[in-house]
């Protein structure tokens, strides 16, 4: 958190992260193909831009994207005429479905945060106003909170109506979901994710196509490659190892599979990375 002063400029493109920027005093406009004028920020409006969001940027001016800041310089809370709260949350599968389903920016005027988040935006930019002690690791703590309940804010404000987020509002699917996503490694089937869930195979299909856009076996398997994908970046993890990690009895099954999704051997996606 802090101050800014000039021409500023702040360029947060990721394509690994998810970025928030809390606007606590002053205002800027945040320039992006998405809004045409740019989207005026005001004091308590909260923007987050996703890895699939297109190249944006925040500046001092919505005529003007400086991308000479000689003039710009950051400045204590007390100091600058802006200041803002930034932060970001590293993923580490940014292609997963559960991102891509969300909106690629999210904004959150002041006036539509409702009681609870708005009163957790209040205590975050009071605190970066208060220079106290242990101001630093207070901020960082609330801000945990944010992306929560601005998921929260999306669905009940129906922004997003398909998706991970969305369907773990089902009861039963949020079993299903948190199987996979937490032992996808166990050697599941349509009937024994049924038997958990509580649900006919029919029924399971059908929620899961509606919501997610595909079969629950369809979906465990990308979401084997999205793990396998990221697996594959450690360094010392064999295509072997990795295989048995997501459950997988042979090699030659696991690299078919991880072509069909990324067009390319296991193998040949490491030498990619390296």
């Amino acid at each position: 958190s802090g101050g800014v002063c000039g021409r500023w400029l702040m360029d947060h493109n990721s394509d690994t992260a998810i970025w928030f920027h809390l606007l606590g005093k002053g205002e800027g406009w945040a320039h992006s193909p998405t809004w045409e004028p740019p989207l005026k920020m005001d004091a308590g409006d909260l923007v987050l831009f996703l890895p699939h969001a297109e190249k944006h940027y925040l500046s001092y001016s919505p005529h003007e994207v400086p991308f000479d800041t000689t003039d710009a310089r950051a400045a204590t809370w007390e100091e600058g005429p802006v200041g803002f709260v930034c932060g970001l949350i590293e993923l580490s599968m940014p292609n997963s479905a559960i991102w891509q389903a969300l909106p690629a920016e999210i904004v959150i005027k002041k006036a539509d945060a409702g009681e609870i988040l708005s009163n957790l935006i209040q205590l975050i930019i009071k605190e970066a106003a208060g220079n106290r002690f242990g101001s630093f690791s207070v901020i960082e703590r609330l801000c945990d909170g944010i992306f929560v309940l601005v998921m929260r804010h999306c669905i009940e404000q129906e922004l997003i109506n398909q998706g991970v987020f969305v369907a773990m509002q089902d009861r039963r699917l949020e079993t299903v979901l948190g199987l996979i996503h937490q032992q996808p490694w166990q050697p599941w089937t349509m009937t024994s994710l049924c038997s958990h869930a509580g649900l006919s195979k029919t029924a399971m299909s059908e929620k899961f196509t509606h919501l997610l856009g595909s079969s629950p076996i369809e979906y465990l398997t990308t979401w084997r490659m999205q793990i396998a994908s990221s697996w594959l970046k450690e360094s010392g993890m064999t295509v072997e190892r990795v295989a048995e990690r997501c459950g997988y009895d042979s090699v030659s099954a696991f690299s078919k599979a991880f072509k069909r999704s990324f067009g390319m051997s296991p193998g040949c996606y490491r030498k990619g990375i390296t």
